[in-house]
């Protein structure tokens, strides 16, 4: 990375670039869609999701305590978002108080959980996975109901049990008639 940025073009939020990926989960078969940043765009590079790169920026760490946070925190989201799709890793540049980067660091999602390790009372990437293979278990037990016009509401809070409640021709339902009807 050397160099300046073109900042003379246009930035428009509400355009993204998306993949759709195939997974598995224990015993739960995946079907998703997650944005994605960019590609690595070497010819060599591997196919996705094994190209893609997340981007990502954070405050400049100058404490132990701000490390601390930034592993039992941001680390979490960062490899949250990357695990189950397979994004092998997050570029992020670490800004000053005035909002610039200043430094530029390669975290690979395989080796975040080497980063937190020694961090007490940090979270653990299987107790993440055990746990959404749980509420995706849960989720199945629950919504048994095959009906555009049902939503179920699903909640949680540490330490508390998932909960959940079923709404029908509510505010919460979300799908459009025309995508219903030419579904159905």
């Amino acid at each position: 990375m050397d160099g300046y940025p073109d900042s003379s073009g246009r930035v428009n939020t509400n355009e993204a670039f998306c993949t759709v990926v195939q997974t598995r989960l224990s015993d739960h078969r995946l079907l998703f869609s997650g944005e994605v940043d960019c590609r690595d765009k070497d010819p060599g590079a591997p196919a996705p999701p094994a190209c893609y790169v997340e981007l990502k920026t954070s405050a400049e760490i100058r404490t132990p305590k701000q490390r601390r946070n930034f592993h039992r925190f941001k680390l979490l989201k960062w490899w949250a978002q990357s695990f189950l799709p397979g994004v092998p890793r997050v570029v992020a540049g670490f800004r000053d108080d005035r909002g610039v980067v200043v430094s530029v660091e390669t975290f690979r999602i395989s080796e975040i959980s080497r980063l937190i390790k020694a961090e007490d009372n940090c979270w653990r990437p299987t107790v993440c996975m055990n746990f959404c293979s749980d509420f995706l278990s849960f989720v199945k037990r629950v919504a048994t109901q095959d009906n555009p016009r049902v939503v179920y509401l699903l909640g949680w809070n540490p330490g508390c049990d998932v909960t959940y409640s079923v709404h029908r021709d509510s505010s919460y339902s979300f799908l459009p008639d025309w995508y219903v009807k030419e579904m159905s």
